[in-house]
């Protein structure tokens, strides 16, 4: 009967925890280092969040010229779709035209 073989696992031998410091192993250089990286952290977050509810603040008026803008840009939508339209159909019957006249003359 065949014996169970083990094969070495990497996570086996503890390397990973002995590159990382651990808490009691740090300086207190290393600590206020820590703090004021946590503490930037802190404040941009702090900066974030308040960007956010002040724009979701804003007044009425910025909310109604972006429903302007929002209607504008959906009129030049459909008056560049229906010009396109127009030309793509125009150019293919003009070809065909050309194209059957030269061909039975």
């Amino acid at each position: 009967m065949p014996s169970a073989v083990r094969m070495k696992d990497s996570n086996d031998d503890g390397d990973f925890q002995d590159k990382v410091q651990q808490p009691q192993d740090m300086t207190v250089e290393t600590m206020d280092k820590l703090l004021m990286v946590l503490m930037e952290i802190r404040d941009l977050q702090k900066t974030k969040n308040r960007s956010k509810t002040e724009y979701s603040n804003k007044p009425v008026e910025d909310n109604e010229d972006r429903k302007d803008w929002t209607l504008a840009a959906a009129i030049l939508d459909r008056i560049l779709l229906i010009s396109f339209t127009i030309i793509h159909v125009g150019g293919t019957v003009i070809f065909f035209i050309i194209f059957i006249v030269h061909y039975f003359n």
